[in-house]
């Protein structure tokens, strides 16, 4: 009987410590004040943080979240009307959570959007709903969720891989590629966010294809394709007109990543983000065309813009430069056990 009860009594103990290490695993650092967010996730494990920093990179506080797979490096989050949103995909053998998760950047309220899809990719965001894109047996999916009662819609496109939705100014795009014997078809399509109807197309394999960063500017898009037609690295930004319809291209020499856009300035990372090779940025001046570029010392996986000054994040680091002049100001490693890597960042 003694023997008994300490088994049950050691049990309990095990217990007990187990649940006050996962409590203190979990117990959330909301922080004051702070420039940026990072996510730190991994894909065999639900649990993901987001660290915060404020304009010294000094850490002020972190929330944790039981997630696996949060974001990724080649979908920045979205900011939209003060939330962040961002797609814990689930574990990466499965990814089949099947959510869209928000927080608003200053009371941490939190919410989840359930899509009720595998593998979501590309996410956009407007007042009234939360789009998002993903491919099942070679057809993509793109789904409108209603924020207000979580009612779901769906548009199929058949044979064809979505890399991205994008809304702005009250249409819908979607960039598509199909691989074919000779080269790779890209194409914009235009949709009404409404109902989900196409109300336009075109071909812009001329331009490129592997899109994953879209930016709206008055009426231009701006995004970058990461191949060429033949699949060889790009070297160039695509534009859209929306008034007129019209394409060109911005001549960047080495393949552009991901796009952000701050006042009348475009910035567009270079490098390879399945390697984690390149340490390149250019800043396009919309105004006058000239663009310039500048070597970051480190890989520019994501950025964000606070105040006057640029932040990069890199594999296992987060930098500061000053957008004035490029120059590094501060730098800090971020700690990460075996499996996690870094996947977004947001101002």
């Amino acid at each position: 009987m003694k023997k008994t009860l300490y088994t049950f009594a050691l049990s309990i103990a095990v217990a007990l410590a187990l649940f006050l290490t996962g409590c203190s695993f979990q117990k959330d650092t909301l922080p004051d004040n702070y420039a940026v967010g990072i996510i730190r996730t991994v894909g065999n494990k639900n649990r993901s943080d987001i660290l915060y920093f404020n304009e010294n990179l000094e850490q002020t506080g972190v929330t944790h979240y039981k997630y696996a797979t949060m974001g990724g490096v080649f979908y920045k989050p979205v900011v939209f009307d003060g939330s962040l949103y961002v797609v814990p995909q689930g574990m990466a053998n499965k990814k089949d959570l099947g959510i869209v998760f928000r927080q608003d950047l200053t009371t941490f309220e939190q919410e989840e959007f359930t899509v009720d899809q595998l593998a979501i990719n590309g996410i956009s965001v407007d007042q009234s709903a939360v789009y998002t894109v993903n491919t099942l047996n070679g057809n993509s999916i793109i789904s409108k969720v209603n924020k207000k009662d979580g009612s779901i819609e769906t548009l199929t496109y058949e044979g064809i891989y979505i890399p991205i939705v994008y809304v702005y100014n009250d249409v819908l795009y979607a960039f598509s590629e199909q691989h074919l014997d000779t080269k790779i078809e890209s194409t914009l399509y235009c949709i009404n966010p409404e109902n989900l109807s196409e109300i336009n197309k075109m071909d812009i394999s001329h331009l490129g294809t592997t899109i994953y960063s879209v930016v709206g500017i008055e009426d231009m898009l701006y995004f970058a394709p990461k191949t060429t037609d033949k699949d060889e690295l790009n070297h160039i930004v695509g534009t859209y007109n929306i008034s007129d319809g019209k394409t060109a291209s911005i001549e960047c020499g080495v393949s552009a990543q991901h796009l952000l856009q701050v006042d009348d300035k475009l910035y567009i990372t270079h490098g390879d983000v399945v390697n984690g090779e390149g340490s390149t940025i250019s800043i396009y001046e919309i105004n006058t065309g000239e663009i310039a570029s500048y070597d970051l010392g480190m890989w520019p996986g994501q950025i964000a813009v606070y105040n006057d000054s640029l932040y990069v994040m890199g594999e296992d680091k987060i930098a500061k430069f000053d957008t004035q002049t490029m120059a590094k100001q501060a730098e800090v490693n971020v700690s990460l056990d075996t499996g996690y890597y870094l996947s977004g960042i947001f101002p």
